[in-house]
């Protein structure tokens, strides 16, 4: 799984990203990519639970590369937590599917403190969903005048590729620069981020900050953006990179509440760069 922390609250970002690969056969049998056949990309969300952690419950991105059969795998994931020490702390993942469930065991570092857990999940035929538990249990980190905690147990949804989720996501490829735009009525949310994505760069690496093109975070205020630039009431994640002409794209929206602990609704769409 790969994932990427939105944010804590609006205009104060705290990013975490888990980056995962597909594997086949067993932890020493591990693929770089998403080509492989009987493997595909999933995108979605986790959530840390918001009665265990009240404090500062965080809601994130997910973007995995799993097998549509039985099959183990081993991964890599990263966290990143702005404001406290910065930089990037890589961790492992080894899972398992069998017939329509998944699991396994995930460890890293986030600022200096070691963390390790288990996840689970199955599929329904539309998404994979399940749970995740922290061996440690709640935990806080302070660094200097940072403090945030960490959950100690969750939540996370992945879907295919092209799921709607009741977003709308139109992207005008006639204009210039593209403009997209999606639905900003969603029930109970009031805060959307976008992200857009190489596909083939993801199904080559499963890298989210190899394969981000540009990433914001909207109040419900904005539904429309044009590529590259921030509209008012929205800030930037990643800035923009060039899009290549002839390319396809990932265009994702999560729309979640004001508390970061519910994700409201999720949609993605795949475009071709004009």
């Amino acid at each position: 799984m790969a994932f990427e922390t939105l944010s804590r609250s609006f205009f104060t970002l705290s990013v975490s990203l888990f980056i995962s690969c597909g594997g086949g056969g067993g932890s020493d049998n591990v693929i770089t990519n998403c080509f492989n056949s009987g493997y595909d990309i999933y995108l979605g969300y986790y959530a840390e639970d918001r009665s265990n952690n009240p404090e500062d419950p965080t809601i994130g991105a997910v973007v995995a590369c799993f097998p549509s059969t039985d099959g183990a795998f081993k991964s890599q994931f990263l966290f990143s937590y702005e404001g406290c020490t910065g930089g990037a702390d890589i961790g492992v993942i080894n899972g398992s599917r069998s017939g329509d469930t998944v699991s396994g065991n995930w460890e890293g570092v986030i600022d200096g403190y070691s963390f390790s857990g288990t996840f689970d999940g199955s599929y329904d035929g539309t998404k994979f969903s399940g749970v995740w538990d922290n061996s440690a249990g709640k935990v806080q980190i302070r660094i200097g005048s940072c403090s945030y905690f960490v959950a100690a147990y969750g939540t996370w949804v992945l879907y295919g590729l092209n799921i709607d989720g009741g977003l709308g996501i139109n992207i005008d490829t006639t204009s210039s620069p593209i403009s997209i735009t999606w639905n900003n009525t969603v029930t109970g949310a009031d805060t959307y981020r976008l992200d857009i994505l190489d596909k083939q760069c993801l199904y080559e690496r499963i890298s989210i900050p190899d394969c981000t093109k540009w990433s914001i975070v909207c109040s419900s205020s904005v539904n429309t953006a044009v590529y590259g630039t921030v509209p008012s009431g929205c800030l930037e994640n990643y800035p923009d990179q060039p899009l290549t002409t002839g390319k396809e794209y990932i265009t994702a929206v999560t729309a979640y509440d004001s508390s970061n602990a519910d994700v409201k609704a999720f949609g993605n769409t795949v475009f071709t760069s004009p």
